[in-house]
Order: structure tokens, then C-alpha cells, then sequence
């Protein structure tokens, strides 16, 4: 027991101590099962498809579920990366990693959207030539909504 000098008098202090155990840090192998555990979960659940119908192709759905996985593969890398970078005391590495992570999902989100778009486009032209629409299959440039068409009839 450590002592201190009060008015000369040697009075008997205290000192905390720490719990055993604590403060220690965990090593970045221990997270490893606990990831792969969400990544298998995460793969072997699946969303209802929100492209179910005759207007839709196998093809859409097939690229809705490539998609899906894409979103989920990268959720997983993020949160190995916001694990990884918890062990970092200063923050810059959660710093970092938040905002690659946010860079990297907001370019998916583009990357996507592009790429349903344009396979949605071209299962609705195969739907209006399948059931004999043939003007719209054929007139890409639709006037805007309110304007008359140049030629004078209706679409």
C-alpha cells in the first residue's frame, strides 16, 4: 500500500487498480468467425425478387440477384474494415474507413442503377414486341409528357 504526505503525516492511500482482464485488446483473428458467420448467413437469406412477372426476364432477375450479392459482399468487407480500424486509438483508421466505405457503396449505387435501367429498358421493348406494340418499340424519342408529338399523332 502506497503512502502519502498529508500536514507531514504519512496517511495510507488507496491506489485503484484495474480489473483483470482489463484493457486488453483482442486480437483481429478473434473477428474472423464472427464475419464469416455473417457473410454465410447473409448469403444463404434471400429477398423475394421485386422483378416477378411475364414484363421481366430471367436475365433481369439473375442480375437483381448478382447485384444483391455485390451489395452484401461489400457490406461484409465494410464492417471487417470498421473492425479493423477499431483497434486504431487515434480514429483517423474509422475516419478513413467511413468514408471509403461511403465513396465505394455510393459508386455501386450508381454502377447499378445504370446497369437495371438499361436491362429493364430492353425488357420492355422485348414485352412491346412480344405483344405487338410496335410504335413504341420503334419511337425511342417520345415527346416529353404535355407536348404534342411533331408528327401530330398520338404515341
Amino acid at each position: 500500500m502506497k503512502h502519502k504526505t498529508v500536514q507531514g503525516a504519512r496517511v495510507p492511500v488507496r491506489v485503484a487498480t484495474r480489473p483483470a482482464g482489463y484493457g486488453r485488446r483482442w486480437p483481429a483473428a478473434a473477428f474472423v468467425p464472427v464475419l464469416l458467420a455473417g457473410g454465410v448467413v447473409a448469403a444463404c437469406t434471400s429477398t423475394p425478387s421485386t422483378f416477378e412477372g411475364p414484363q421481366y426476364s430471367d436475365e433481369t432477375r439473375q442480375m437483381e440477384k448478382e447485384l444483391a450479392a455485390e451489395a452484401t459482399a461489400l457490406g461484409v468487407a465494410q464492417g471487417a474494415a470498421g473492425i479493423a480500424a477499431s483497434f486504431d486509438r487515434t480514429g483517423i483508421g474509422s475516419l478513413v474507413a467511413s468514408g471509403v466505405g461511403m465513396a465505394a457503396r455510393n459508386a455501386m449505387m450508381v454502377r447499378a442503377e445504370k446497369r437495371m435501367q438499361a436491362q429493364v429498358e430492353k425488357d420492355n421493348q422485348e414485352f412491346y414486341r412480344r405483344h405487338g406494340i410496335a410504335e413504341v418499340a420503334e419511337a425511342e424519342e417520345l415527346p416529353p409528357k404535355g407536348r404534342k408529338p411533331k408528327s401530330g399523332k398520338a404515341p
